[in-house]
């Protein structure tokens, strides 16, 4: 009787432990607790990185536009209308001699000869001082040709009350004006062409020959 039992316990003993050894299954290395395969896991993780560096990453803002896509306006582009000293050149009240007087003239470099003209054609501001043309004459061009100023106005100018000694002090205050600029001679137009008289006292068909504007008084 003894033998069944003892062979019985026997049998159950290796019962219990083939069932244990069948229940401590190793964990395999490719499976996380949750079943999903750790590389899979690896590739999401790195996906999700990317997206939100993708989110965080802030697009630089170009300087040279503005929030609605247009160019900002380069300041040091925009050429300045500089004050420039120039000086203009008048008669006196009773057509003797001819003054000049400085003026501050605000144009560009390419603008400052015609505004210049434009500031003589306006009249003197001193007393005693007197503009010898029309105010509506027209300053039309002012070009440089082989050194000489080609200076080209609208014909009111023929209709300036000058005689033979007042013309010559009229064409002579244009080419001061212009010696200033670097011009010994300057070339008078009327619409673009010369034109022989002018005034029907002097040759105008070429180019007048500036005096020396220190030779006449500077009116303060």
């Amino acid at each position: 009787m003894k033998k069944p039992i003892l062979f019985s316990i026997i049998c159950l003993f290796l019962l219990l432990l083939v069932a244990c050894g069948q229940s401590e299954e190793p964990i395999n290395s490719d499976h996380s607790t949750s079943g999903v395969v750790t590389e899979e896991n690896t590739d999401l993780v790195e996906s999700e990185t990317t997206e939100n560096d993708e989110l965080d990453e802030t697009p630089e803002v170009d300087s040279e536009t503005t929030e609605s896509g247009n160019e900002t306006v380069d300041s040091n582009a925009v050429e300045e209308e500089l004050a420039t000293p120039v000086e203009l050149f008048f008669a006196d009240d009773n057509v003797m001699d001819i003054y000049r007087v400085e003026r501050m003239i605000e144009a560009s470099d390419e603008e400052l000869f015609k505004a210049t003209l434009n500031a003589w054609i306006e009249g003197p501001n001193e007393e005693g001082l007197v503009s010898l043309i029309p105010e509506d004459v027209i300053v039309q061009s002012v070009e440089e040709d082989q050194g000489v100023a080609h200076v080209s106005f609208s014909p009111a100018l023929l209709e300036a009350q000058v005689g033979s000694g007042v013309e010559e002090m009229l064409l002579q205050q244009i080419a001061l004006t212009m010696k200033q600029f670097g011009f010994n001679e300057t070339q008078i137009l009327i619409d673009g062409e010369v034109v022989p008289e002018l005034f029907g006292h002097m040759d105008t068909s070429s180019p007048i020959v500036a005096n020396d504007p220190k030779d006449y008084k500077k009116v303060e």
